[in-house]
Protein backbone atom coordinates (compact mmCIF):
# COMPACT_ATOMS: atom_id res chain seq x y z
CA UNK A 1 0.00 0.00 0.00
CA UNK A 2 1.66 3.76 -0.69
CA UNK A 3 0.08 6.83 0.18
CA UNK A 4 1.53 10.38 -0.88
CA UNK A 5 3.58 11.00 2.57
CA UNK A 6 2.49 14.81 2.97
CA UNK A 7 -1.32 14.52 1.66
CA UNK A 8 -2.00 12.37 5.11
CA UNK A 9 1.23 12.98 7.90
CA UNK A 10 3.03 15.78 9.01
CA UNK A 11 6.80 16.01 6.87
CA UNK A 12 8.14 16.21 10.29
CA UNK A 13 6.57 12.75 12.02
CA UNK A 14 7.66 11.13 8.64
CA UNK A 15 11.11 11.81 7.91
CA UNK A 16 11.80 12.19 11.88
CA UNK A 17 11.05 8.42 12.11
CA UNK A 18 12.46 7.07 8.64
CA UNK A 19 9.46 6.46 7.31
CA UNK A 20 9.60 9.03 3.86
CA UNK A 21 10.70 6.94 1.16
CA UNK A 22 10.76 8.25 -2.59
CA UNK A 23 7.68 10.72 -1.41
CA UNK A 24 5.35 7.53 -0.56
CA UNK A 25 4.39 6.01 2.85
CA UNK A 26 5.21 2.05 3.28
CA UNK A 27 2.91 -0.19 5.23
CA UNK A 28 5.18 -0.01 8.39
CA UNK A 29 4.37 3.77 8.57
CA UNK A 30 0.68 3.40 8.07
CA UNK A 31 0.01 0.26 10.97
CA UNK A 32 0.72 2.25 13.75
CA UNK A 33 -1.83 4.89 12.71
CA UNK A 34 -4.56 2.63 11.33
CA UNK A 35 -4.26 0.89 14.52
CA UNK A 36 -5.32 3.90 16.32
CA UNK A 37 -7.90 5.15 13.84
CA UNK A 38 -9.37 1.67 14.33
CA UNK A 39 -9.40 2.09 18.15
CA UNK A 40 -10.98 5.55 17.81
CA UNK A 41 -13.96 4.01 15.44
CA UNK A 42 -14.84 1.24 17.80
CA UNK A 43 -15.46 3.92 20.39
CA UNK A 44 -17.42 5.74 17.98
CA UNK A 45 -19.42 2.89 16.95
CA UNK A 46 -20.44 1.55 20.37
CA UNK A 47 -21.63 5.23 21.47
CA UNK A 48 -23.75 5.76 18.41
CA UNK A 49 -24.68 2.31 16.79
CA UNK A 50 -28.53 1.72 16.19
CA UNK A 51 -29.27 -0.40 18.95
CA UNK A 52 -32.85 -2.00 20.37
CA UNK A 53 -34.06 -1.82 24.09
CA UNK A 54 -36.77 -3.53 25.96
CA UNK A 55 -37.88 -2.43 29.33
CA UNK A 56 -40.47 -4.30 31.58
CA UNK A 57 -40.98 -1.83 34.26
CA UNK A 58 -44.62 -1.42 35.95
CA UNK A 59 -43.28 1.89 37.58
CA UNK A 60 -43.59 4.91 34.53
CA UNK A 61 -41.10 6.92 37.05
CA UNK A 62 -38.43 4.21 36.88
CA UNK A 63 -38.83 3.55 32.97
CA UNK A 64 -38.20 7.52 31.98
CA UNK A 65 -35.41 7.20 34.50
CA UNK A 66 -33.91 4.29 32.41
CA UNK A 67 -34.81 5.97 29.35
CA UNK A 68 -33.05 8.78 30.15
CA UNK A 69 -30.03 6.64 31.24
CA UNK A 70 -30.12 4.53 28.13
CA UNK A 71 -30.35 7.76 25.67
CA UNK A 72 -27.46 9.44 27.47
CA UNK A 73 -25.03 6.33 27.03
CA UNK A 74 -26.67 4.93 23.30
CA UNK A 75 -27.97 8.26 21.61
CA UNK A 76 -29.64 6.69 18.75
CA UNK A 77 -30.83 3.80 20.49
CA UNK A 78 -34.78 2.74 20.32
CA UNK A 79 -36.04 2.31 23.75
CA UNK A 80 -39.74 0.50 24.20
CA UNK A 81 -41.43 -0.27 26.82
CA UNK A 82 -43.91 -2.54 29.14
CA UNK A 83 -46.18 -1.93 32.21
CA UNK A 84 -46.66 -5.64 31.86
CA UNK A 85 -45.39 -9.21 31.66
CA UNK A 86 -47.79 -10.30 28.73
CA UNK A 87 -46.97 -7.40 26.34
CA UNK A 88 -43.33 -7.90 27.14
CA UNK A 89 -43.19 -10.91 25.99
CA UNK A 90 -45.34 -10.34 23.11
CA UNK A 91 -42.53 -7.89 22.29
CA UNK A 92 -39.12 -10.46 22.49
CA UNK A 93 -41.22 -12.93 20.28
CA UNK A 94 -41.93 -10.25 17.85
CA UNK A 95 -38.79 -8.43 17.49
CA UNK A 96 -34.72 -8.89 18.11
CA UNK A 97 -33.60 -6.44 21.07
CA UNK A 98 -29.97 -6.01 21.98
CA UNK A 99 -30.68 -5.28 26.05
CA UNK A 100 -33.31 -5.89 27.88
CA UNK A 101 -33.96 -4.22 31.16
CA UNK A 102 -36.79 -6.66 33.53
CA UNK A 103 -38.26 -5.92 36.52
CA UNK A 104 -39.05 -9.19 38.10
CA UNK A 105 -42.49 -10.67 37.83
CA UNK A 106 -44.22 -12.37 40.61
CA UNK A 107 -47.59 -13.65 39.23
CA UNK A 108 -48.23 -17.18 40.37
CA UNK A 109 -44.20 -17.43 41.15
CA UNK A 110 -43.15 -16.89 37.92
CA UNK A 111 -40.45 -14.26 38.86
CA UNK A 112 -38.25 -14.55 35.87
CA UNK A 113 -41.33 -14.35 33.00
CA UNK A 114 -39.30 -12.15 31.03
CA UNK A 115 -35.56 -13.07 31.30
CA UNK A 116 -36.17 -16.56 30.21
CA UNK A 117 -37.38 -15.35 27.60
CA UNK A 118 -34.89 -13.12 26.53
CA UNK A 119 -32.57 -16.68 27.76
CA UNK A 120 -34.65 -18.12 24.80
CA UNK A 121 -33.90 -15.62 22.09
CA UNK A 122 -30.06 -15.21 23.48
CA UNK A 123 -30.80 -11.43 24.63
CA UNK A 124 -28.81 -9.62 27.46
CA UNK A 125 -30.89 -9.15 30.19
CA UNK A 126 -30.32 -6.87 33.21
CA UNK A 127 -32.34 -7.77 36.13
CA UNK A 128 -33.66 -4.49 37.91
CA UNK A 129 -35.49 -5.26 40.78
CA UNK A 130 -36.46 -4.31 44.45
CA UNK A 131 -35.92 -7.69 45.70
CA UNK A 132 -32.48 -8.58 46.68
CA UNK A 133 -31.58 -12.52 48.16
CA UNK A 134 -29.20 -15.12 47.27
CA UNK A 135 -32.05 -17.23 46.02
CA UNK A 136 -32.86 -14.93 43.26
CA UNK A 137 -29.86 -13.33 42.18
CA UNK A 138 -28.70 -17.34 41.77
CA UNK A 139 -31.70 -17.93 39.69
CA UNK A 140 -30.07 -15.20 38.08
CA UNK A 141 -27.08 -16.19 37.03
CA UNK A 142 -29.00 -19.50 36.10
CA UNK A 143 -31.05 -17.99 33.06
CA UNK A 144 -27.88 -16.27 32.11
CA UNK A 145 -28.87 -12.63 33.15
CA UNK A 146 -25.72 -10.46 32.67
CA UNK A 147 -26.54 -8.43 35.59
CA UNK A 148 -28.71 -8.30 38.24
CA UNK A 149 -29.13 -4.90 40.12
CA UNK A 150 -31.08 -3.47 43.14
CA UNK A 151 -33.55 -0.73 42.57
CA UNK A 152 -32.28 0.48 46.51
CA UNK A 153 -28.84 0.93 45.40
CA UNK A 154 -26.92 3.96 43.41
CA UNK A 155 -28.44 4.77 40.44
CA UNK A 156 -24.25 4.26 39.35
CA UNK A 157 -25.16 0.07 39.47
CA UNK A 158 -27.50 0.50 37.14
CA UNK A 159 -25.56 2.97 34.66
CA UNK A 160 -22.50 0.66 34.65
CA UNK A 161 -24.66 -2.43 34.10
CA UNK A 162 -26.13 -0.84 30.86
CA UNK A 163 -22.82 0.63 29.62
CA UNK A 164 -21.08 -2.86 30.02
CA UNK A 165 -23.42 -5.50 29.87
CA UNK A 166 -21.54 -6.53 26.16
CA UNK A 167 -18.45 -7.61 29.04
CA UNK A 168 -20.37 -8.94 31.76
CA UNK A 169 -21.59 -12.14 32.60
CA UNK A 170 -23.04 -11.82 35.92
CA UNK A 171 -22.66 -8.86 37.51
CA UNK A 172 -24.59 -8.38 41.31
CA UNK A 173 -24.75 -4.56 42.46
CA UNK A 174 -22.75 -4.39 46.08
CA UNK A 175 -25.61 -3.10 47.84
CA UNK A 176 -26.13 -3.05 52.14
CA UNK A 177 -29.79 -2.00 52.16
CA UNK A 178 -29.58 -0.78 55.76
CA UNK A 179 -26.69 1.49 54.74
CA UNK A 180 -28.22 3.14 52.27
CA UNK A 181 -28.98 6.57 53.68
CA UNK A 182 -29.08 9.92 51.72
CA UNK A 183 -26.12 12.55 51.92
CA UNK A 184 -28.60 15.12 50.69
CA UNK A 185 -28.65 18.19 53.03
CA UNK A 186 -32.92 18.42 52.90
CA UNK A 187 -34.40 16.36 55.87
CA UNK A 188 -35.67 13.33 55.52
CA UNK A 189 -39.39 13.31 54.76
CA UNK A 190 -41.39 10.70 57.39
CA UNK A 191 -43.57 8.37 55.66
CA UNK A 192 -47.44 8.07 55.95
CA UNK A 193 -47.58 4.58 56.67
CA UNK A 194 -49.77 2.44 58.96
CA UNK A 195 -49.04 -0.65 61.30
CA UNK A 196 -49.50 -2.93 58.75
CA UNK A 197 -48.16 -1.52 56.42
CA UNK A 198 -45.16 -0.96 58.07
CA UNK A 199 -44.95 -4.81 58.79
CA UNK A 200 -45.49 -5.31 54.84
CA UNK A 201 -42.45 -3.18 54.57
CA UNK A 202 -40.31 -4.77 56.44
CA UNK A 203 -40.98 -7.85 55.01
CA UNK A 204 -40.21 -6.89 51.78
CA UNK A 205 -36.99 -4.94 52.93
CA UNK A 206 -35.64 -8.73 54.30
CA UNK A 207 -35.90 -9.80 50.88
CA UNK A 208 -39.44 -12.03 51.26
CA UNK A 209 -41.70 -11.48 47.81
CA UNK A 210 -45.17 -10.16 47.66
CA UNK A 211 -46.30 -13.91 47.75
CA UNK A 212 -43.98 -14.52 50.87
CA UNK A 213 -45.03 -11.70 52.68
CA UNK A 214 -48.63 -12.74 52.04
CA UNK A 215 -48.24 -15.95 53.29
CA UNK A 216 -46.52 -14.80 56.47
CA UNK A 217 -48.71 -12.55 57.37
CA UNK A 218 -52.23 -14.42 56.62
CA UNK A 219 -53.41 -12.22 53.66
CA UNK A 220 -54.17 -12.53 49.76
CA UNK A 221 -51.61 -11.40 47.68
CA UNK A 222 -54.19 -9.26 45.75
CA UNK A 223 -54.59 -7.78 49.45
CA UNK A 224 -50.66 -7.21 49.53
CA UNK A 225 -50.87 -5.44 46.13
CA UNK A 226 -53.81 -3.55 47.15
CA UNK A 227 -51.47 -2.33 50.30
CA UNK A 228 -48.86 -1.81 48.30
CA UNK A 229 -50.67 0.79 45.81
CA UNK A 230 -51.80 2.69 48.95
CA UNK A 231 -48.36 3.47 50.57
CA UNK A 232 -47.23 4.54 46.86
CA UNK A 233 -50.64 6.96 45.99
CA UNK A 234 -50.44 8.38 49.76
CA UNK A 235 -46.75 9.09 49.66
CA UNK A 236 -47.00 10.29 45.60
CA UNK A 237 -43.22 8.31 45.35
CA UNK A 238 -42.04 5.15 43.79
CA UNK A 239 -41.69 1.99 46.79
CA UNK A 240 -38.39 1.99 46.09
CA UNK A 241 -37.77 5.92 47.18
CA UNK A 242 -40.77 4.59 50.29
CA UNK A 243 -38.63 2.06 51.16
CA UNK A 244 -35.26 4.66 51.65
CA UNK A 245 -36.61 7.40 53.23
CA UNK A 246 -38.22 4.46 55.46
CA UNK A 247 -34.82 3.33 55.99
CA UNK A 248 -33.65 6.67 56.70
CA UNK A 249 -35.79 7.58 59.41
CA UNK A 250 -35.45 4.61 61.12
CA UNK A 251 -31.55 4.24 60.54
CA UNK A 252 -30.11 7.73 60.41
CA UNK A 253 -26.18 8.08 60.11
Amino acid sequence: MRLRAYSVFPRQVIEDRGYYLNGYLSSEALEPYFLKMGLLLRSLTSHYQFMKVLIAEDQPPIIITLEKIIKDIYPSAEVSSSLTTTKAIKLLKKNQFNLVISDLDFEEGKRFTVADEARKKKTPCIIYSLYYNKTLTDKAKELKAVAYVCKLGKLDHIIYAIQSYRELSHYRCPVTIRKQVTTSSKPIKRIKIGGREEEMLRLIISGQTQKEVSETMGITINTVRSNLRDIIKKNESTLPQIIRNYLEWNHPK
